[in-house]
């Protein structure tokens, strides 16, 4: 049977045989049932965790179980090595474990060095303020059909800035601390909303864009209609990790911004504001003021897809 990252009542196998001993229940059967849920609340009340009966990587860490070491074995490598760890400093996030429940989409509004970054937020003084993944981009002005190796080294690179377990304060002012707590984040490295000024395309810090990198919205989306394109590496990469932390937390994709209308899936929802909403999200179901992420085509068939 396949390995299973999250266990709920209803699920059985070797995984939760393993969970049933560890658990200290008597003649194990591999059945997730009653007896075994009530064990599992029991055991996150004594560890002060969410009593929610479900497993997921906070309660197999509290247990001092990996069920991915469970199946691993020494000839093949897993899905996750494309993620390369680049933690922000002790300190700069919060030291909180806690379950997952959504997965927020941003863009920095930035540049596209995923390193530069995390090394900004590290030494800022805003405190501990961070996403829990970044994915680097191509710079502004250049030619996507034709980048440099220096222009391309970052794009699509996905680093790990903050571990799954903890989090960091990448929402702002919201209706949910919950929600802030319990969420991963994801920032795509993109200048985000552009200016046009006699025929040409400008971020925010005044570099000219490149034609080949300017989404133009059929209308204006938080004022503007013109948006710093997310790469098509970096897509690749956001679809790859979104499906690998969908697995690992047990998180939706097909909850979040899929259960909205199409034309309101990037719009500001008082019911996400409060936390109500799980699943996958933008900063901007949540906050008025923010543009992170825009409606570009191509996130709309993502998620969709999902």
């Amino acid at each position: 049977m396949a390995k299973r990252l999250i266990l709920k009542i209803g699920h059985t196998g070797q995984d939760v045989r393993v969970l049933q001993a560890l658990l200290g229940i008597k003649n194990p059967d591999g059945i997730f049932g009653a007896n075994t849920r009530n064990n599992v609340i029991a055991f996150q009340k004594k560890c002060g965790l969410v009593a929610d009966g479900i497993v997921g990587p906070i309660t197999w860490d509290a247990l001092d179980y990996n069920p991915e070491e469970f199946h691993a074995d020494t000839d093949t490598v897993t899905s996750a090595t494309w993620i390369e760890k680049y933690h922000l400093p002790e300190g700069e996030y919060v030291h909180e474990k806690t379950s997952k429940k959504y997965i927020f989409l941003h863009h920095t509004a930035g540049r596209h060095n995923p390193y530069k970054t995390i090394d900004d937020w590290a030494t800022d003084q805003r405190g501990r303020v961070g996403t829990n993944y970044v994915i680097g981009g191509i710079p502004a002005d250049a030619d996507p059909a034709n980048l440099s190796s220096v222009q391309s080294k970052y794009n699509g690179r996905v680093l790990q800035a903050i571990d799954d377990k903890y989090w960091g304060h990448h929402l702002g002012p919201n209706g949910s601390s919950f929600m802030t707590k319990h969420s991963l984040s994801i920032e795509l490295c993109s200048a985000g909303a552009l200016t046009l000024r006699n025929g040409k395309y400008y971020t925010w810090y005044n570099a000219e864009v490149h034609p080949d990198q300017v989404a133009v919205l059929p209308k204006n989306f938080r004022g503007t209609r013109y948006f710093h394109k997310y790469s098509d590496a970096q897509l690749k990469s956001l679809e790859a990790l979104l499906y690998h932390l969908s697995e690992k937390h047990d998180i939706s994709l097909a909850d979040g911004m899929q259960k909205l209308p199409v034309e309101e899936m990037f719009e500001f929802s008082q019911s996400a504001w409060k936390g109500g909403i799980t699943g996958l999200l933008s900063h901007t179901n949540v906050r008025k003021d923010k543009s992170d992420i825009f409606p570009q085509h191509e996130i709309i068939e993502m998620i969709l897809s999902f």
